[in-house]
């Protein structure tokens, strides 16, 4: 019995292994996705708790975080969620390119269009038809990345600076444009997505990056924040947009 337990030992050794690495390797994902959203959360979270019953509110594609959590908020709220995406797979109510869409005019009252229009080939013709949709007094909710790596290549157009988006939106009776994160908060998340790079060496690197950006660089990074505020650059911009 021992002889047999001793066979079995580097069998068991490389199974304890194998799942410490994929669960290390899923922690160091939700630890690299988590900076790099940060501040994107903190800004939709209450504009969605701020949609009134009976409203009607469309939604630019229709899968991921932000369309999960906004389908929560309108079961809690009773608000009507109308999705859009030019992705027949992913079942959109409205399937097409925004940019050549016609979505009628001032229908919602809400549009969210998170982390889209990036990957549009031509903006300010997507930003036209929102513009028309939208009901006066209307709201156009805008996340966008700025200093961030090329992502879903190759259909990632074009990055934003906050004159760019204001300039963009100026049809808006007013916009407001926020920065994500910080100056140094902005390098640590290009750091922590190295964890992303096509390399057969990149996730030995993120193991050490990883974990030293989220735990033990951030007192120097908030310190640094703190010494030397900058709006230089940023992961990217957060805009409410009133029509």
């Amino acid at each position: 019995m021992e002889n047999q337990d001793l066979q079995e030992y580097p069998s068991r050794v490389n199974k304890w292994k194998n799942q410490f690495s994929r669960w290390s390797h899923q922690r160091l994902h939700q630890k690299a996705r988590t900076r790099s959203r940060q501040g994107l959360y903190e800004f939709l979270d209450p504009l969605f708790e701020s949609i009134e019953p009976g409203m009607n509110v469309l939604q630019i594609g229709s899968d991921g975080e932000v369309y999960e959590k906004l389908l929560e908020k309108a079961a809690e709220n009773h608000f009507t969620v109308t999705t859009c995406d030019i992705v027949e797979e992913k079942n959109p109510d409205i399937l097409g390119d925004l940019c050549t869409l016609d979505l009628g005019e001032e229908n919602y009252d809400v549009i969210v269009c998170s982390e889209v229009i990036e990957h549009l080939h031509s903006p300010h013709l997507a930003v036209d038809n929102m513009h028309r949709a939208l009901k006066k007094g209307g709201k156009l909710i805008v996340t966008i990345p700025f200093m961030f790596p090329v992502h879903a290549d190759p259909y990632d157009f074009v990055r934003y600076t906050k004159t760019g988006l204001k300039n963009l939106l100026k049809m808006f009776e007013s916009v407001e444009v926020t920065e994500r994160n910080s100056y140094f908060e902005a390098i640590d998340v290009l750091w922590v997505r190295t964890l992303y790079l096509k390399s057969d060496h990149s996730f030995i690197l993120t193991r050490i990056i990883v974990p030293f950006v989220y735990y033990l660089k951030r007192p120097i990074t908030l310190l640094l924040t703190k010494l030397f505020p900058s709006d230089a650059i940023t992961t990217g911009y957060n805009v409410l947009a009133i029509k």
